[in-house]
């Protein structure tokens, strides 16, 4: 939405100058312009139809009645949803930690830093999807395995 509004403002302000005295008029309908074309138009998710014929039952530019079957479009979209889902799934690596293993930790992205910490030895394994493991002699952490690595690199999920 802030992008559609923003390119409609740019378009509205490079037609000519603008004062204090017009600058309501040229925001009132920037926002008008947005509430419109946003209502207006189709988009894939919603099986090509826009928001506005869904809520109206009427095409947003023609005086035609819109019928659209509204459990139909759940279904679909539940199905999408469904295969990405096990699409991503089969990517994963099932792989279980076990206690005396190495493991790196992801560091937030930063250009100069250091990408990874360690490698630190898996002291203990819970069920929640994190380990114990110790930073130091006698200092251990419970952390997600999300940001750890094996020492090679690869990325491994329970």
């Amino acid at each position: 939405m802030h992008q559609t509004v923003g390119n409609i403002l740019r378009t509205l302000l490079h037609g000519g100058p603008v004062n204090a005295s017009t600058a309501n008029d040229v925001v009132d309908d920037a926002l008008a312009t947005a509430s419109h074309a946003l209502q207006a138009t189709v988009s894939r998710s919603l099986g090509n139809y826009s928001p506005g014929e869904l809520a109206f039952q009427r095409n947003m530019f023609l005086n035609l009645p819109l019928i659209a079957d509204l459990q139909v479009l759940h279904d679909k979209r539940s199905e999408i949803v469904q295969r990405n889902l096990d699409l991503a799934n089969q990517r994963r690596i099932r792989y279980d930690y076990q206690p005396g293993e190495s493991v790196v930790i992801k560091q937030a992205e930063s250009k100069l830093g250091a990408r990874m910490e360690g490698p630190y030895c898996i002291v203990q394994i819970h069920t929640n999807g994190t380990v114990t493991i110790e930073r130091c002699p006698g200092v251990t952490e419970r952390i997600n395995i999300r940001p750890m690595r094996r020492p090679d690199g690869r990325i491994i999920t329970l």
